[in-house]
């Protein structure tokens, strides 16, 4: 029989493989669905000058159009071009050190990588009144400058966390931009309010669409293998690639 000391020990390794192995667990696949609009002509040699579009739509977990996400579209699969950076990826979590609980809830309810984003800036009087870190922001700027108004305009530049001002955002980007240039990046799009966008003046023939980044807390990565086919008249697009998350099941529900 295994003494108490040694049974412990047994556990402690057997959950940090299993941590382990959790961190380092591969990505689940988002799905792609890849059409070809009527009028479109087969794959096929062209001229050097001739380019064509891709356009994509993008659908989260909830069923809703995916809004403000980057998408990269890439002359190798990102899952293959380095398929252990994925775990090295910063989480927003990781930036959120020392924030209150309300923070915490205040910024769950959105989906910006800063504090700079216009769509913030109605919340901020709101905000001020049940975050304690936003109210101390406030406080400071009227301490600075006798000015309400003032103080709620700057509010961002006398927020008290600087890693949940800029940092994530600063540490995002450069990873992407790693990621990016090892699956050999041709261009990116930024998805609209419709969770659709456009990669346009591209070259006929084989690409990925990526997002790189797992997105939430599935970790749902998109690497979709698509051609671009030669241009249609009077279109900037000659493929349309519909990507979805996997759907979220409802409490309670069954398999």
């Amino acid at each position: 029989m295994f003494s108490l000391p040694s049974a412990l020990a047994i556990v402690a390794l057997l959950l940090g493989g299993y941590a382990a192995s959790a961190q380092t667990a591969a990505p689940a696949a988002g799905a792609c669905k890849v059409n070809t609009p009527q009028g479109a002509a087969p794959a096929q040699p062209s001229a050097p000058n001739v380019t064509t579009g891709i356009r994509i739509t993008v659908t989260g977990p909830d069923g809703k159009p995916l809004q403000r996400k980057r998408f990269y579209l890439l002359q190798r699969s990102a899952r293959a071009s380095d398929a252990d950076a994925f775990s090295a990826a910063p989480r927003r979590e990781e930036f959120l050190q020392g924030a209150s609980p309300q923070l915490r809830e205040w910024l769950a309810k959105h989906d910006c990588d800063t504090l700079y984003c216009p769509e913030y800036e109605s919340e901020y009087a709101d905000a001020v009144k049940t975050v304690p870190e936003f109210k101390r922001a406030y406080e400071e700027g009227q301490r600075k400058y006798h000015n309400d108004k003032l103080a709620l305009k700057w509010i961002t530049v006398n927020f008290p966390l600087k890693n949940v001002r800029t940092e994530y955002f600063k540490r995002k980007r450069a990873w992407l931009e790693q990621a990016a240039q090892k699956a050999g990046r041709v261009s990116s799009v930024m998805t609209d309010e419709k969770g659709a966008a456009y990669f346009t003046g591209i070259k006929p023939g084989g690409y990925y669409i990526s997002n790189l980044m797992p997105l939430g807390t599935g970790g749902i990565l998109w690497d979709c293998q698509v051609t671009a086919l030669p241009p249609i008249p009077k279109q900037i697009h000659s493929v349309l690639v519909e990507l979805s998350a996997p759907r979220q099941q409802a409490a309670g529900s069954g398999n």
